[in-house]
C-alpha cells in the first residue's frame, strides 16, 4: 500500500514506521490514523519483522490530534470516532514483537498516548511531552488513563493531566515516562543498536512476555496462573530448544522467533 502521511521501511527484521507530517508537526490526522493501522497490521504479518520501530519526521514525534476535524463532531459520532482509534492501540499492545518509540521531538496529546503504548521509549534529548487534552477540554484518550499511571504513578499523572503541563525529556526520564534520553545527534543509532539486539532475540518469548505484562495489574494468583500456561507454551518453542543447546554448548544462540 501506498502511504500519505507515514513511511514503513523494512530492513534486516526491523520495520520503521515515520510519521511523516513534518509540516503540520506530525499530527494524527484521520489519514494517518488509517494508514497506521494498515502498517500495524502489515508488520503483524510479516514473518520476518522482528521488531517495530517508531519515529517522527521534522520537529515533532506526534503533536497530537488535528483538531480541524473535530468541528460539528456530535457525542455519538466522537465516540465511533475514538473507538476507531483505539484499534490503532490494540494493533500495538497485541502485536507479538517489540514496539520502540523514538521520541525525536514533540510528542503530546495522542502522540504521547502513541509513545506510551509502545513497549520501550527512546527520547533525544530535545523532546517535549504534554497531556494536551484538558487545554481544549476534553479528557485524555488512547489509553493514557491505562498507560501514564503505570509509567509514573497515580499522583504524577493526576498532576500531568490536570495543568497540561509541557515538560521535557530530562523530568520525563526522571519519573519514569521514558525508558531513557539520549543525545538528539545519537537518537537514531541508540535506538537502532537496540532494535538489532531485539531483532536477534526470541521472538515468541518476547510477545509472550508483552502480553503477559500488558495485563498488569493481575493479582499473585492470576499471575501465576497466566505464567504456567504462557511457560508451558515457550517450552514448546523451537527458540527454547535452540536457546538451551546453545547454553549446554557454551555459544551464542540462533533464535529464528519460532
Amino acid at each position: 500500500m501506498a502511504y500519505r502521511t507515514i513511511i514503513l521501511d523494512k530492513q534486516d527484521k526491523i520495520a520503521k514506521i515515520t510519521f511523516n507530517l513534518p509540516d503540520q508537526m506530525n499530527f494524527l490526522d484521520l489519514v494517518m490514523r488509517e494508514e497506521l493501522k494498515d502498517a500495524f497490521v502489515d508488520v503483524g504479518d510479516d514473518r520476518d519483522v522482528k521488531v517495530v520501530i517508531m519515529t517522527g519526521a521534522g520537529k515533532a514525534f506526534i503533536a497530537g490530534s488535528d483538531i480541524k476535524t473535530m468541528e460539528g463532531v456530535t457525542a455519538p459520532a466522537a465516540r465511533d470516532r475514538l473507538k476507531n482509534v483505539q484499534k490503532l492501540i490494540r494493533l500495538m499492545t497485541e502485536l507479538e514483537k517489540p514496539i520502540i518509540a523514538a521520541v525525536n521531538g514533540y510528542a503530546t496529546g495522542a502522540g504521547l498516548h502513541i509513545a506510551l503504548a509502545s513497549d520501550i521509549v527512546i527520547a533525544s534529548d530535545r523532546a517535549k511531552f504534554r497531556e494536551a487534552f484538558v487545554m481544549i477540554g476534553l479528557i485524555p484518550d488512547l489509553a493514557g488513563f491505562y498507560f501514564l499511571p503505570l509509567r509514573v504513578g497515580l499522583p504524577k499523572a493526576k498532576e500531568l493531566m490536570f495543568t497540561g503541563r509541557l515538560f521535557d525529556a530530562q523530568e520525563a526520564e526522571a519519573m519514569g515516562l521514558v525508558n531513557r534520553v539520549v543525545p538528539h545527534e545519537a537518537l537514531e543509532k541508540e535506538v537502532m543498536d537496540l532494535a538489532r539486539t531485539l531483532a536477534e532475540g526470541p521472538t515468541r518469548a518476547y510477545g509472550m512476555i508483552k502480553s503477559a505484562l500488558n495485563q498488569w495489574p493481575l493479582n499473585l494468583s492470576a499471575f501465576l496462573e497466566l505464567e504456567a500456561n504462557l511457560q508451558s507454551v515457550a517450552f514448546a518453542t523451537r527458540d527454547f530448544d535452540e536457546g538451551r543447546r546453545a547454553f549446554l554448548e557454551k555459544r551464542k544462540p540462533v533464535f529464528t522467533g519460532e
